[in-house]
C-alpha cells in the first residue's frame, strides 16, 4: 500500500478507457454535480475543485448537457473502469467482484476505494448514493487540506502521497480545475466526437498549457499520517453523518 493511498484507484476519465456497460441509462440517475457543489460550499472547498476531482474520477460524456459529467454508477477494479445503467447493476457487479476475491474496488461519483475506506458506507447501496459518496469524499479532501494547509497538495493526496502518481494526478487535475481566471473546461471540450477520436477527455485538453501554480507545497508526512489516524478513529461517526445527509437529501424529493 502506497503512503497516503487515495480514495479511488485510478482517475477513470483521465487514465483509462472506460467500457460503458449500457449505451443509455435505463433509469434516471441522481446528480453527482448537485451534491458536489453543495459539498464544496459546506466544507469551504475552493469552487469547482471537488467538481474537477469528480470529473477525473468518474466523468463520462452527457449527450443531454453536451459536456462531461460525473456518473454515480461507476466502478473501477484492477485499473478497468465500467459505467452501469442502474445502481442495481453496479451493486451486483461489486458483489460479484468481491465473491471472486477482488478487494481493491472504487465506487461512485468520487470513486471511493472500498478496501482502503472499509467503514465509509453502511452498505453497497449507500456507497452508490451521490449524497453519501460525495459527502465522504468532501470530508476526506477537507481533512487532507487541514493536514497540509494547501489545496493543490490536498487534491494530489486525494489520489496518492507517492511523488510520481501525485504529480501525474496534479497534471491531469489542472486541466479540469483552471482556478481563478482560468479557461473553463467546457471551452476546450468541443464535442462528443472529440471523445470518439481521442478515447480520453484528457487527450482533448492536453494542448492547454499546464498551470504552474498547481504545484503543492511540501507537507510533513507525520501531519498527514496523524490526520489519517484521526480519520480512522472517527469513521463510525462519519458514516452515521453520511447516512443522515443522505436521508435528508432524499426527503427533499430531489
Amino acid at each position: 500500500m502506497a503512503t497516503g493511498r487515495r480514495l479511488g484507484m485510478v482517475g477513470l476519465a483521465a487514465l483509462a478507457l472506460l467500457r460503458v456497460t449500457a449505451a443509455c441509462a435505463s433509469e434516471s440517475p441522481p446528480s453527482c454535480a448537485e451534491r458536489v457543489a453543495a459539498t464544496e460550499t459546506l466544507h469551504e472547498i475552493p469552487p469547482r475543485l471537488l467538481t474537477a476531482i469528480s470529473l477525473v474520477e468518474s466523468g463520462r460524456w452527457d449527450d443531454v448537457a453536451g459536456m462531461l459529467a460525473a456518473w454515480p454508477w461507476t466502478i473501477n477494479a484492477g485499473g478497468e473502469g465500467h459505467f452501469f445503467a442502474t445502481k442495481a447493476e453496479a451493486v451486483a457487479e461489486v458483489r460479484r467482484l468481491k465473491a471472486a476475491g477482488v478487494r481493491n474496488i472504487d465506487v461512485g461519483c468520487m470513486q471511493v476505494n472500498l478496501m482502503y475506506h472499509p467503514d465509509a458506507f453502511a452498505s453497497l447501496e449507500e456507497a452508490f448514493e451521490p449524497a453519501t459518496n460525495v459527502a465522504y469524499a468532501g470530508r476526506f479532501l477537507r481533512s487532507l487540506f487541514d493536514a497540509t494547509g494547501d489545496w493543490p497538495t490536498a487534491a494530489a493526496y486525494y489520489h496518492s502521497q507517492s511523488p510520481a502518481p501525485a504529480a501525474e494526478y496534479r497534471r491531469l487535475l489542472a486541466r479540469f480545475w483552471p482556478g481563478d481566471g482560468g479557461r473553463p473546461l467546457r471551452a476546450v471540450m468541443r464535442s462528443r466526437a472529440d471523445f470518439a477520436t481521442t478515447r480520453s477527455p484528457i487527450a482533448v485538453v492536453n494542448a492547454v498549457a499546464p498551470l504552474p501554480w498547481l504545484v503543492p507545497r511540501p507537507a510533513s508526512s507525520p501531519a498527514v499520517e496523524d490526520m489519517r489516524q484521526i480519520w480512522r478513529q472517527q469513521a463510525e461517526a462519519t458514516r452515521e453523518r453520511s447516512r443522515r445527509i443522505a436521508d435528508a437529501y432524499r426527503q427533499t424529493g430531489q
